[in-house]
């Protein structure tokens, strides 16, 4: 289980215009424009030609968290959010395989320089988004990814392809039928692509997700008996379905171009006289089908029971 904050995931990559962020309530703006006041910097990058600069006001019943970038003396972009804190660059988290990264590194293929801020919200189960500004030829915020709960998402150099690729967790299987700390959140694997009429968007790299199938001891001695002790007394949370220690290696499965060894894998560990298993595959796969990347995903699932796809049927004319 990966070390995180808390919250849950999705992502919006098309390009976004550069504009300065208005607060609301009315009652809020005063005090959300003192934000970036000298007095509340906290952190400041100067690259290539401009200076980042973040901010943090305190106030008795409000926190505010400002970013302004500066070019020759002039705010060319100021966001200012209510509460949370605005991180400068990646920098290394060795604990966490985290790299650092060098401020104005094209992290995107562009061949421009770039520069990543983070953005965390702060609060109980609450949500980390990813900026990711272009500095040439002219200022840009190319991309926001909304990583949830994942704040130790990041970029990493892709060395099959001399770039890099941003990784992340996926959630929405957060809080399902067990605690949030036993929640699986499967790992992604996204590149950048570049688009001349869209812009910059980030694509799973399913080939680089793509697992090994497992020897007959690792399927033996590590994915069924695992899967068979989801279902001792003490496993289920809510007393309905077994533990997740059945769908999370379903799901590494699922997502890593394996279908078949997740349907394999609840067939042999489901007890044959426990009721219930096409009403699990069809909720699993129902809330799988939530996944803000489906789109892509729904290649991965191969050729699914048909409980399972009745979910994902059903899912899709609730989202439609």
């Amino acid at each position: 289980m990966i070390a995180r904050r808390l919250a849950l995931l999705g992502t919006f990559s098309a390009a976004v215009t550069l504009t300065i962020a208005q607060q609301s309530p009315r009652a809020q703006v005063e005090s959300a424009q003192n934000a970036c006041a000298p007095s509340f910097h906290e952190d400041s990058i100067f690259v290539n030609g401009f200076i980042f600069k973040t901010f943090q006001q305190l106030t008795p019943t409000q926190m505010y968290s400002c970013i302004e970038i500066v070019q020759s003396g002039r705010v060319v972009f100021r966001r200012t959010e209510d509460g949370g804190e605005f991180i400068l660059g990646q920098k290394a988290q060795p604990e966490f395989g985290i790299p650092g990264i060098t401020q104005g590194t094209d992290v995107t293929g562009r061949g421009h320089p770039d520069m990543i801020v983070s953005y965390y919200s702060g609060g109980g189960h609450c949500c980390t988004s990813v900026l990711l500004f272009e500095l040439e030829p002219n200022l840009s915020l190319l991309s926001k990814l909304e990583v949830g709960d994942s704040d130790i998402s990041h970029f990493e150099r892709d060395l099959p392809h001399a770039g890099y690729r941003f990784i992340t967790w996926d959630e929405p299987f957060a809080y399902w039928h067990t605690s949030f700390a036993e929640s699986p959140m499967p790992k992604l694997i996204l590149k950048p692509v570049s688009d001349e009429k869209v812009g910059l968007s980030f694509k799973l790299d399913l080939k680089e997700m793509r697992r090994k199938p497992p020897s007959d001891r690792e399927w033996t001695n590590n994915y069924l008996a695992h899967a068979k002790s989801a279902f001792a007394p003490h496993g289920p949370v809510d007393g309905e379905y077994p533990s997740s220690d059945l769908w999370k290696p379903m799901l590494d499965w699922i997502y890593g171009g394996q279908a078949d060894w997740a349907w394999k894998l609840v067939d042999a560990a489901w007890p044959t006289d426990r009721p219930g298993k096409d009403q699990f595959l069809k909720e699993f796969c129902g809330q799988l089908a939530q996944s803000p990347y489906w789109l892509e995903l729904r290649l991965q699932v191969g050729r699914p029971p048909a409980s399972c796809a009745t979910g994902i049927a059903d899912s899709d004319t609730k989202q439609h």
